[in-house]
């Protein structure tokens, strides 16, 4: 009888290892998805740091939080004259032909200063571009 029983604790623990590693590939797989996800609610706000929740959980009463803590931009984002204009507009709708006809500069050079103006900005599309323009208010009249 004492075989059986022993048995049945190698498998316990091994199957308590089996469970481990798949609770460890499921958080693994969920962070990847946290990660990538937009923040839907800003916890702490200061003047060097912002915690946003990324991921709310109740499990058996218990409230878990992810929470993802970005550094606030300190520096003063300055856009050049050219820039701008280049800017304001992108945000009218205009795409880089026309803008290089406006402009009297060619597409490819449009579209140089916008890869220089989303690195700036901390943006990868026009319109990540065009919100964080408005919200730093950097299209000067």
């Amino acid at each position: 009888m004492k075989t059986p029983e022993r048995n049945q604790l190698f498998t316990a623990s091994d199957n308590q290892y089996v469970l481990s590693a798949e609770k460890e590939a499921q958080l693994k797989a969920l962070l990847i998805q946290v990660a990538a996800s937009a923040p839907y609610k800003v916890l702490q706000s200061t003047e060097q740091i912002v915690n946003e929740v990324i991921f709310e959980s109740d499990v058996d009463g218990v409230q878990y939080y992810v929470v993802r803590s970005t550094p606030k931009f300190q520096e003063k984002i300055n856009l050049s004259p050219r820039e701008q204009a280049i800017a304001k507009l992108v945000a009218q709708g205009f795409p880089n032909k026309s803008i290089g006809i406006h402009l009297d500069i060619s597409h490819w050079t449009v579209a140089t200063h916008l890869r220089r103006i989303f690195v700036k900005l901390g943006v990868t599309s026009r319109t990540a571009m065009i919100a964080r323009v408005l919200e730093e208010n950097l299209l000067h009249e």
